[in-house]
């Protein structure tokens, strides 16, 4: 497992994401599906019956295979029509943009693919609480944590999870919120038994949201070891964004970057030295929290994890400051609703969220 500790001390838009490779192999395991079941049903119609000609009883159970077949195989594409045709709920925008700096900064078409990425993840995955709530906030804040380390890659599909845990508070090595001591871990991809699960402790995936000037976020960071994982092994080697020749010069910038920082010679959290694995997230942090400090303090890298992320964050980055040095909109219960339906926020998603 990847568990991420406290310090010890202190591309073009895309409609919907029915184009993808997934719906493809859908439709083509539907098709491959019901082939085979025809063939089955063919097959037992020479064998049993030879002589007598085939048995009506066994075509229909054929046909019905084939149709239960290639109706099962397409079942998802047809939720995921279904999510996607639903209304963006009003009180996820009013998070998005009271919480989400990366989302504030899209051109208003790629917030539409946001929306889509969020309506999607949020559908398809379970999000549970254990000994605390998941509001509102919590569950939107853990879709935007996926969707901003995938949003270079139209076709993603999070296979590598199922659900994600909501913890109260910072937990053990062992998943224990009543263990003596070493209580600091604030985000876990598990392994194992735990496989397919991430848990997030629910105080700092806000603050990670809350402050996105601290280059830390803990839900980029555990959803970035995932995209680390496309290749089945979380080591620091993301295979999505790395190609051969770009292997070898990104293991010598690790080295070299993971070398500076054991001399206390970078602004790069420390917690990067645990291993490379740990290295690619806390950069992954910083890259989409504070790209134009990056850019300006670790150029190759951030140049590096352009190419990693497929996302061009240079040329964003006069959108990406401003989102971030706005002045926070507070939303008193009188204010507008940030969600832009013309009601005052108390009778439009703060109802809603409570």
């Amino acid at each position: 497992m990847t568990a991420r500790s406290a310090p010890a001390t202190g591309s073009p838009p895309r409609p919907t994401r029915l184009g993808t490779a997934a719906e493809r192999h859908a439709r083509i395991l539907a098709l491959v599906s019901s082939a085979l079941v025809v063939g089955l049903g063919a097959l037992s119609l020479v064998l049993l019956r030879p002589d007598t000609g085939p048995s009506l009883a066994l075509v229909v159970i054929t046909a019905g295979g084939a149709w239960l077949a290639w109706n099962r195989s397409l079942r998802k594409v047809r939720r995921r029509k279904k999510l996607l045709a639903a209304p963006f709920p009003a009180e996820w925008e009013a998070v998005l943009h009271r919480d989400v700096a990366f989302f504030r900064a899209l051109p208003d078409a790629e917030k539409v693919r946001f929306r889509d990425e969020l309506k999607v993840f949020l559908g398809e995955k379970t999000i549970t609480g254990i000994r605390t709530t998941v509001d509102t906030r919590t569950r939107v804040l853990v879709g935007a944590s996926a969707v901003i380390p995938i949003f270079g890659f139209p076709a993603w599909e999070w296979d590598q999870i199922n659900e994600v845990l909501v913890y109260p508070s910072r937990f053990g090595q062992d998943f224990s919120l009543d263990g003596d001591g070493g209580q600091n871990v604030l985000g876990m991809v598990g392994s194992g038994v735990m496989n397919r699960i991430m848990i997030l402790v629910k105080p700092d995936l806000i603050q990670g949201f809350a402050n996105a000037a601290d280059k830390r976020n803990v839900g980029v960071h555990e959803f970035a070891h995932l995209v680390d994982k496309s290749d089945g092994v979380i080591d620091g080697l993301p295979a999505v964004g790395l190609d051969r020749e770009t292997v070898g010069p990104w293991v010598e910038l690790v080295r070299r970057k993971m070398q500076e920082i054991s001399d206390d010679d970078s602004d790069i959290h420390a917690y990067a030295l645990t291993s490379e694995a740990e290295f690619f997230s806390v950069v992954s942090e910083y890259f989409f929290e504070r790209p134009e400090l990056m850019k300006q303090k670790h150029p190759e890298l951030f140049v590096m994890l352009q190419k990693v992320f497929r996302q061009d964050l240079g040329s964003r980055l006069q959108d990406i400051r401003r989102a971030m040095t706005a002045p926070k909109k507070e939303f008193g219960r009188n204010s507008p609703c940030p969600c832009g339906s013309g009601k005052k926020y108390k009778k439009c998603c703060l109802r809603k969220m409570a």
